[in-house]
């Protein structure tokens, strides 16, 4: 078949989809960037001859980013449009103020960090609850040196190992007087109100508490707390820890080849907290500890016939 005649078949630079913009190398190959999906493709000075020369290599991987003009196009330009103008999502509910008793900050524990003993965050807290963000953080909830405080009392605890395909971390349900500082605080009834009206739900006054352990390479697989908790409350107690050390609380939605799409993080902060009111669809995890020693208590309120 003789080159430029009527059945030569079209280059693949000709066959790029008509949205797939083209940008010039300074090594001599080419960049083509996809509007549709925001995905960039690097060509090679080689592979730019080769999109010229119609190369089979060079056309799989065109095919392979969706690239080429093809049947499926029509479906994928519908989508990125389905996708950029779709419906703004609905405002919040127009409703009455969260209404508590926000002075109560000002008697909370001396254990609890200054800043958090002011009505007005209180306040911010349970208006942000209102309007849909389902697990807040409570940055620096713990005065430091309480904080400190509560993490050698959890370091001297006795642990027992648990090695499942759910979780591979040491764990203390605690009993008794075990860290009584932190049982205190989740037990004083103005935290309790505080917290319930942040969560939009009252708290009952009994409490069980665990304290988690976890090294390299633990973790705890994907999980909610269930419906039979009325809050969940957890306490970082590590000092100077860092992202790259892994061990956040991720939260999210499991997907359905078996993956877990993660929306939020919280890292364990030492004197942070995380709050949120447990239900069938609170899932979480937490992600595998890379370096050092995790150590954190993550408590529930229950009615008081249920606590420990």
């Amino acid at each position: 078949m003789a080159p430029g005649s009527e059945d030569a078949p079209p280059r693949l630079a000709d066959r790029l989809r008509r949205e797939v913009l083209l940008q010039e190398r300074p090594d001599g190959g080419l960049a083509l960037l996809d509007p549709l999906t925001d995905r960039l493709l690097e060509l090679s000075p080689r592979a730019r001859r080769g999109l010229d020369r119609g190369d089979r290599l060079v056309e799989l991987e065109l095919a392979r980013a969706g690239l080429l003009e093809d049947p499926a196009a029509e479906a994928l330009r519908a989508r990125a449009f389905a996708a950029r103008t779709r419906e703004k999502p609905a405002p919040v509910r127009a409703g009455a103020p969260v209404e508590a008793d926000w002075a109560l900050a000002e008697g909370l524990p001396d254990a609890i960090a200054a800043p958090w003993r002011d009505p007005e965050r209180w306040r911010r807290l349970a208006e942000d609850g209102a309007a849909g963000r389902r697990y807040l953080l409570l940055p620096g909830l713990v005065a430091r040196d309480a904080a400190r405080a509560i993490g050698e009392a959890v370091e001297a605890l006795p642990w027992a190992r648990l090695e499942t395909d759910l979780v591979k971390a040491h764990r203390r349900l605690l009993a008794g007087d075990e860290v009584r500082a932190w049982r205190d605080l989740m037990e004083s009834a103005p935290l309790r109100a505080l917290m319930g009206a942040a969560l939009g739900r009252a708290l009952p006054a009994g409490t069980v508490v665990n304290a988690w352990r976890l090294g390299a390479g633990d973790h705890m697989g994907v999980h909610p707390d269930g419906p039979q908790y009325h809050g969940t409350l957890s306490l970082g107690l590590c000092e100077g820890w860092t992202a790259s050390q892994g061990g956040a609380i991720a939260f999210g939605e499991p997907s359905p080849g078996g993956g877990f799409a993660v929306s939020d993080r919280f890292l364990p902060h030492l004197g942070d907290a995380c709050l949120f009111a447990p239900a069938n669809d609170t899932w979480h995890c937490v992600e595998p500890v890379t370096a050092g020693t995790r150590r954190s208590l993550t408590g529930w309120w229950v009615e008081p016939e249920h606590a420990l």
